[in-house]
């Protein structure tokens, strides 16, 4: 079967709604769906052929679990002494 972007959009649609694969310059990329909150969601690649239907799913899934890890990562916070805000606290100590 050969890879075009209809072939890959239709298996996407499968797998993730309203996420689809566009094409750039000299790179492709995830949008829509998922992937509108994706901070990661190019692939480089410089032709559909350059992947079969099974790695550009594989990207997808991959690119799917990073942004995932990204977006779930906790924020750390400092502990401050109650009452002081960090703009007041000693300059080493930011």
């Amino acid at each position: 079967m050969r890879v075009t972007v209809k072939v890959i959009n239709e298996e996407l649609a499968k797998r993730a709604s309203g996420t689809r694969l566009e094409k750039g310059d000299g790179y492709f990329y995830f949008s829509g769906g998922e992937a509108t909150e994706w901070l990661d969601r190019t692939v480089n690649a410089h032709s559909l052929s350059s992947l079969s239907l099974d790695q550009w799913m594989a990207e997808f899934d991959r690119l799917r679990k990073l942004n995932r890890d990204i977006l779930r990562a906790p924020a750390r916070k400092e502990s401050i002494a109650p009452g002081r805000s960090a703009a007041l606290r000693p300059r080493g100590k930011r």
